[in-house]
């Protein structure tokens, strides 16, 4: 079973980490967490894909294409 603290990253962190994570966390979700590792909002690859179309770079942060309000 995976553990989820290896699914949080930085809401600065660039959308190829976030990716790189979902591929090895394997979770399907990254937490994205402030320093005080407050949940900001999720990320899943369909986030990812949604941006992608909307033309967003893989360089740009993760906080442009997260889900700011996860149930």
């Amino acid at each position: 079973m995976a553990e989820w603290q290896n699914a949080l990253l930085s809401d600065s962190a660039s959308l190829t980490q976030a990716v790189n994570m979902l591929n090895e966390a394997s979770l399907r979700i990254v937490l994205v967490v402030d320093e005080n590792m407050r949940l900001l909002g999720t990320i899943t690859d369909g986030d990812i894909r949604r941006g992608l179309m909307h033309h967003v770079s893989m360089d740009d942060a993760v906080s442009t294409v997260m889900n700011n309000k996860p149930v």
